[in-house]
């Protein structure tokens, strides 16, 4: 049995697609909400089209990305460009205490079921909206992908000095603002219940890309303090520091002119530190000793593991990790200690591995069990039920294609 959890008497009407709305809900959902998914009849959230598929097969129950998110749902079709499906969104909003949206600005209101139409049933509804760049502004109505996103807040921080801007692999761009998303949404929640009255949430992705810690702020800052636009270092722009290739991997290291001492060291090389081109900052701090060391440090990195370079690390006070691959993440004692893993049974893929909460309560009962993600309009029946809509008219709607 698990103890009560801080959002079990909240109940979440997930309009959301794709993944950054996805991502919000699910935070919510770990923590005990109640999220009824709305869906598409026929096809679904779109993200069930998203590949990585389970044994590369594509089929609306077997895309990674689609089960990743949608744990701890229940989905119900709903087509919301038809009366009925507006009235019954309506309804579902009235015993809810959260809407999350987020389609293009303006879709909303254009489906009826806009902030005002939300508050018209329940004045302390919490609408959260998630968009590219905003509700109000100039660029409101334009369209928007990872990497486009990335790149406009500041993606040329990443990548080697010598060639073009990095975009981070994955969904990094839209994810992010999800945890945004339900971070401001808890907090509207509390103020609901404060004052009685509803709030609307306006996430722009861009936005919170914009003090994101990746590096961004920090260029931010720089830049109204001293004018200077930060670039991206070479890879050979601090001494030591880099990406390296080992024995079984890759491993990341960070010196610099001020610590790359104790790296010389941890490969044997003290003697180098009595050579006049090795013992000040200055001549540390040049392009070519960097392209020098590494010279040194690579071949001694390739006769050892990750694990074996990071006992040394640890060993000499050095700066650096592991790349780890997904399997290396399986496997890391950490993880395994802590059985950040959850395994979760699906009738499509069987039990699998599944990341583990983003926090947990640390209390006398064990954190719950995530339910699967939902097959596709598996809750239909049981909470349009649960709002008296009799099996008849289900029958009668679905029929109509409305569910």
């Amino acid at each position: 049995m698990t103890g009560i959890m801080p959002l079990d008497d909240v109940r979440v009407l997930d309009l959301s697609r794709y993944t950054s709305g996805p991502f919000c809900t699910r935070v919510l959902g770990d923590y005990g909400a109640d999220v009824i998914k709305i869906e598409q009849p026929g096809t679904g959230d779109p993200a069930r089209a998203l590949p990585p598929f389970y044994q590369d097969e594509p089929g609306l129950e077997r895309s990674g990305i689609f089960l990743f998110l949608n744990t701890n749902k229940r989905s119900v079709t709903l087509d919301l460009k038809s009366e009925r499906g507006r009235e019954i969104a309506l309804e579902l909003a009235a015993s809810s205490q959260v809407v999350i949206e987020n389609f293009a600005p303006g879709t909303l209101d254009r489906l009826g079921l806009g902030f005002d139409a939300l508050r018209a049933v329940n004045p302390g509804i919490v609408l959260t909206s998630i968009s590219n760049f905003g509700q109000t502004g100039p660029y409101r109505d334009w369209q928007g992908t990872d990497l486009t996103l990335l790149a406009m807040g500041n993606m040329q921080g990443t990548g080697d000095t010598d060639h073009e801007p990095l975009k981070t692999a994955g969904h990094h761009a839209t994810y992010y603002p999800g945890y945004v998303a339900a971070l401001a949404t808890s907090m509207g929640l509390m103020t609901a219940e404060l004052t009685g009255e509803g709030e609307h949430l306006d996430i722009s992705i861009f936005e919170t890309h914009s003090h994101s810690v990746d590096g961004r702020l920090g260029r931010t800052l720089a830049y109204q303090y001293n004018g200077r636009l930060v670039g991206r270092s070479g890879m050979a722009g601090a001494i030591g520091s880099g990406i390296f290739p080992c024995a079984d991997g890759y491993f990341g290291l960070n010196a610099g002119a001020g610590l790359v001492q104790r790296m010389i060291r941890m490969v044997g090389r003290e003697d180098l530190l009595e050579h006049p081109d090795w013992s000040t900052v200055a001549e540390l701090s040049k392009a070519e000793r960097a392209i020098e060391f590494q010279g040194i440090l690579i071949p001694w990195l390739l006769e050892r593991t990750k694990e074996e370079v990071r006992t040394e690390c640890e060993r000499f006070g050095v700066l650096g990790g592991p790349l780890n691959t997904i399997e290396d993440l399986f496997q890391d004692q950490n993880f395994q200690a802590r059985e950040f893993f959850q395994e979760i049974d699906h009738p499509t893929t069987g039990p699998i591995q599944y990341p583990g909460f983003h926090a947990v309560l640390h209390r006398d009962e064990p954190m719950p069990e995530r339910s699967r993600a939902p097959l596709l309009g598996e809750h239909t029946d049981e909470v349009l039920g649960e709002l008296g809509i009799e099996a008849g008219e289900r029958e009668a709607l679905r029929a109509s294609g409305v569910i």
